[in-house]
């Protein structure tokens, strides 16, 4: 008779095999899967820039002039929005720079221009599309690395 004795189970070997491929495939698909998460959050902010600047065309064309703030009243040259002004899903920080500089969004001291921009947040932490600007003419840019580099073109597609 046969008095073999077979052992049930993994081997350490084995255990150490498979550890070292889970590291290998998470090493590799976690920061391609963090840069997706990042590139969707992107969308955030140009979704609210397109939204605020067609809010701004449409008090242009009620008031000759562009509002010269987000937060103040309408009828005080603003377009009425709550403090702080955030990205949908507070992503990105909105501002505001109607020119002249010292226009006052009305009839009277009409702004002719605007710069509306949009300022990553810490969560988002994005220094690749940091910054993500449109203005009244419908140019779109893109700053990052603190501004010294333009990535207008690969960021805003």
């Amino acid at each position: 008779m046969n008095n073999r004795k077979f052992n049930k189970g993994f081997t350490l070997m084995e255990l150490m095999i498979v550890v070292a491929i889970l590291g290998i495939i998470a090493a590799i698909s976690i920061p391609s899967y963090m840069e997706h998460v990042k590139k969707s959050k992107r969308t955030d902010a140009k979704v609210e820039l397109l939204r605020i600047a067609q809010i701004q065309e449409s008090y242009y064309a009620q008031n000759l002039s562009y509002a010269s703030s987000l937060t103040a009243a309408r009828n005080a040259g603003g377009l009425g929005m709550t403090a702080p002004v955030m990205s949908e899903q507070d992503n990105y920080a909105i501002e505001l720079t109607a020119l002249p500089a010292a226009c006052g969004g009305t009839a009277v001291s009409p702004c002719t221009s605007y710069t509306l921009t949009a300022d990553a947040q810490a969560k988002q932490n994005d220094s690749h599309c940091d910054n993500f600007t449109i203005t009244n003419t419908g140019l779109k840019r893109v700053s990052a690395d603190g501004g010294s580099v333009d990535r207008s073109k690969e960021c805003w597609k």
